[in-house]
């Protein structure tokens, strides 16, 4: 068996158990596997896959901050809070906004430690069953709000209607609700068009093996085993 953990960089429309459904074929029968927090299908980027002995790291995983690349549009926003869903608000004369202002409504109201709810359209259990399961069939149940904590929300690039944005947050926090409630903030809508996590603690992407690419075992001399992992 093998024991450590595999940094993936996870390509879009595919879940996080797609990728082990992947490496379960590579690897030994009756592996024991997991990762450290789920990437929604449109999200790409660094995925923790624990290996063996490395699963029992899982909460210390999640203790971890993590940052992500986003793209937002303003202008609209739909049931998803991503450009996966259906519009529901359409902004019909959106004025621009400038980086001042919105890097104002940021710092008045999405830095430091705040409750987040999460979107219908998530991976959070309901009695049992996914909230997106619950929000496909239609039915509406109220999700418990979670304390988050966002350490920083920059603007990276600036291309109006079009805003790139670098958040360093704890685990749990949901970026594309967080753009989502920015375009509440500012009265416009906003949408999240791309979303990519770059880092876990010191874990970076740029370190990863592409998910593309897991179609044989060249990818076990990317493990990191146990001794060399620093939590």
């Amino acid at each position: 068996m093998i024991d450590g953990i595999l940094l993936i960089n996870k390509e879009e429309e595919i879940t996080s158990y797609d990728v082990i459904r992947r490496l379960k074929r590579l690897l030994p029968k009756g592996q024991k596997t997991g990762h450290a927090g789920t990437l929604d299908p449109f999200a790409t980027g660094l995925l923790v896959i624990l290996l063996g002995r490395g699963t029992k790291l899982m909460e210390k995983f999640h203790t971890l901050d993590k940052e992500y690349l986003v793209e937002g549009e303003f202008g609209y926003s739909t049931d998803t809070q991503d450009v996966t869903g259906n519009v529901l608000k359409r902004c019909e004369h959106l004025s621009v906004i400038s980086k001042d202002e919105i890097m104002k409504a940021i710092e008045e109201n999405l830095l430091g430690k705040f409750t987040q709810t999460p979107p219908m359209y998530s991976a959070k259990k309901v009695n049992g069953k996914k909230a997106y399961d619950l929000a496909r069939e239609g039915v509406v149940v109220e999700l418990k709000g979670k304390e988050i904590e966002v350490k920083s929300f920059e603007i990276i690039e600036y291309n109006w209607p079009r805003v790139k944005f670098r958040i360093l947050c704890s685990t749990g926090t949901y970026i594309r609700t967080l753009i989502n409630d920015l375009g509440d903030i500012l009265g416009c809508g906003a949408t999240a068009v791309t979303l990519c996590r770059e880092r876990i603690g010191d874990f970076s992407l740029h370190l990863s093996v592409d998910s593309a690419l897991l179609e044989s075992e060249d990818f076990v001399e990317k493990i990191i085993t146990l001794e060399n992992i620093k939590l």
